[in-house]
């Protein structure tokens, strides 16, 4: 790009970090300092259902592992709704490449054995207002930085009549996604890579993994963005908890 083109552009639309505003350098996406307090260790949170608090012993998951980046609380509360309201999309390539960093070092399977890579569906309406499915440009980057095939198409979600983030309970939640469906494909023997941007409850997640082994699919990856801590760790914050689609 011609020097004087990028110079306007990066005038107009400068690359800044989606927490604290921070201006970055182009092939940055979250600064350093942002990183380190929003990043989740994979010591912190349980390999299977992926919260801190784990909650394997008081349910029964469709999906058969999670793998997350970085934790939801208030400080990256900031990032991810500047994502959920398409102010900057840095958080979703952000979070994709330590997914994809710690995918590669899963002791489960060898993630080149992985069929497919898809996101957590949303409402075709609820899609066009926003410009993209937030779940999407997770999976869609953490397809291509893995090398893997990605697919959009299978899982669908209908307008349900509440949105996620208005329902405070997890049995709200769990009753509130019979929303999603699957189309008439045959996923016989094979292994997704499920994307989302927030783990909450684990209700969205689990029940499209439902879906796909309905459809034969052998084994389901979780893969979150971030995952909300148990709610006596979390602190009073004015920012919305989550709006899973």
């Amino acid at each position: 790009m011609h020097q004087t083109t990028r110079k306007i552009l990066d005038f107009f639309y400068p690359n800044v970090c989606p927490r604290c505003g921070i201006i970055l350098h182009p092939e940055e996406t979250v600064c350093d300092a942002c990183a380190e307090k929003m990043l989740l260790s994979q010591n912190d949170y349980c390999q299977k259902c992926g919260k801190t608090n784990c909650m394997c012993q008081y349910r029964k998951l469709a999906y058969d592992r999670a793998v997350v980046a970085c934790r939801y609380d208030k400080e990256s509360a900031p990032a991810v709704l500047a994502l959920k309201e398409s102010k900057n999309t840095n958080f979703a390539y952000f979070t994709a490449r330590i997914l994809a960093e710690r995918l590669r070092h899963g002791s489960y399977y060898q993630v080149q054995e992985t069929d497919y890579v898809m996101p957590v569906p949303m409402h075709k309406a609820k899609q066009k207002q926003r410009g993209y499915n937030q779940a999407g440009l997770i999976a869609r980057e953490l397809a291509e930085l893995l090398h893997l095939p990605y697919r959009e198409d299978v899982l669908y979600k209908e307008k349900s009549a509440a949105e996620q983030h208005t329902l405070t309970s997890a049995q709200e939640r769990a009753k509130n996604v019979g929303s999603f469906g699957i189309r008439e494909v045959s996923l016989e023997n094979m292994r997704i890579i499920l994307c989302d941007d927030v783990l909450t409850t684990g209700s969205t997640m689990n029940r499209c993994a439902e879906l796909l082994k309905f459809k034969g699919a052998a084994f389901v990856t979780a893969a979150a963005a971030s995952s909300t801590s148990p709610p006596e760790q979390k602190e009073t914050t004015k920012h919305k908890e989550e709006s899973l689609l």
